[in-house]
């Protein structure tokens, strides 16, 4: 059976989806999806226009908490992504949702977008709009995150969750931004981003994110891009 999923390299939910599959070591491929360019094929596969979506064989689904919640279900003998126990199974789902609302609207529209999607738009980057957010926004989710990590290595129950893997997929775009806190400040919450890059597949995903955001810059460098976004 082949599964496609469609997404962008940088986009979080894109990525909580891909080191959902790879740490259930399911056989995908991906498939580049600019929401922004690719608007009508787009539409067809997701009336909200949002990714990443995937196709399994004839079997098409959008929105990354339904995907991942897929995957345990199609692929239950693999490791789970959500607990068993009802409470720890709990604790998964809000954490996931919070990390993909709050710390999401956070990271994305106080740095990743005023600096990557501005340079891609043929802007400066917005540094004060980054600057606030790092100083003034940034720290209310990190802070409720971190006190939900100090009572052991995940956030929910004693193994890897969606929950872990929706956070980190957050975190990684303030790595790419270079406005990663310190341990200093958060140790749990850092402590927590470093055990998830220590993991093969997470540690390999990022690497080729790296190389990608490297290429396009370099791109940028050369010539006046066409209009191209790298996030939902």
């Amino acid at each position: 059976m082949t599964l496609i999923i469609h997404g962008s390299p940088l986009s979080p939910f894109t990525r909580k989806v891909t080191l959902s599959a790879l740490e259930k070591n399911i056989e995908f491929q991906s498939r580049d999806l600019n929401p922004y360019t690719e608007t009508e094929r787009l539409a067809g596969l997701n009336p909200l226009k949002q990714i990443p979506i995937i196709q399994h064989n004839e079997f098409t689904l959008a929105d990354s908490s339904a995907i991942c919640g897929y995957f345990d279900a199609a692929y239950p003998k693999m490791q789970r992504l959500l607990p068993d126990d009802a409470k720890a199974k709990g604790a998964a789902l809000w954490i996931e949702e919070y990390a993909d609302t709050k710390l999401f609207k956070v990271i994305s529209e106080g740095v990743f977008r005023p600096i990557f999607i501005n340079q891609f738009l043929g802007k400066a980057p917005d540094l004060v709009i980054v600057d606030d957010a790092v100083r003034n926004r940034l720290p209310e989710p990190l802070s409720y995150l971190e006190a939900q990590l100090n009572v052991g290595k995940w956030f929910a129950g004693d193994q890897l969750s969606i929950a872990d893997i929706a956070v980190y997929s957050q975190m990684v775009n303030l790595d790419h931004a270079q406005h990663l806190p310190s341990q200093e400040n958060y140790p749990e919450i850092i402590g927590h981003y470093h055990r998830m890059q220590d993991r093969p597949v997470v540690a390999g995903l990022f690497k080729s994110e790296q190389a990608f955001l490297s290429e396009a810059i370099r791109q940028l460098s050369q010539k006046k891009p066409e209009r191209q976004v790298l996030e939902e």
